[in-house]
């Protein structure tokens, strides 16, 4: 039988779906005898009206994720699998590493944002999804709400 899902990229943001978004990305890869490659990108610093903000990325930021990964992988994966921690733009580098490392699907969570809160954050799930050239599966992380704006700006 033809294994298609043998190296799943599972893209992390550290966001409550994590676990699930682990999990789903597990089982996929143990069916198919596979690696899980546990991914996570730190953003760059954002742009303001098109004017880059003078912030450099945040040190060790990188090392901490690995350290987060690390622990994770150790409490949910008994099978192969790989750590990789970026700085750069989430979706473009979701993008990259799974072509560099001939992923054969892409796991990550979605956080169904909409309206303004999409508007203004953007989807990276949205952008993979559009840009990916392998299979991407999103899972949909638990309920709740996003607050992008205060009380105040949103009731005037």
């Amino acid at each position: 039988m033809l294994h298609p899902f043998r190296t799943v990229l599972c893209a992390l943001d550290f966001s409550p779906s994590t676990k699930m978004t682990i999990e789903t990305a597990r089982q996929i890869a143990e069916a198919n005898k596979g690696t899980v490659i546990l991914f996570h990108v730190v953003p760059m610093p954002m742009e303001a009206m098109g004017q880059p903000l003078m912030v450099e990325p945040i040190t060790g930021a990188e090392e901490d994720a690995r350290k987060r990964l690390n622990r994770i992988a150790s409490e949910s994966l008994a099978h192969s699998y790989e750590i990789v921690v970026v700085t750069g733009d989430p979706a473009a580098s979701i993008i990259v590493a799974a072509q560099e490392h001939a992923a054969d699907l892409i796991v990550m969570a979605t956080h169904g944002r909409t309206g303004l809160s999409h508007f203004f954050l953007g989807s990276v799930a949205e952008r993979v999804v559009r840009e990916s050239s392998v299979p991407v599966m999103t899972v949909r992380a638990p309920a709740q709400k996003h607050r992008v704006l205060s009380q105040s700006v949103v009731l005037g």
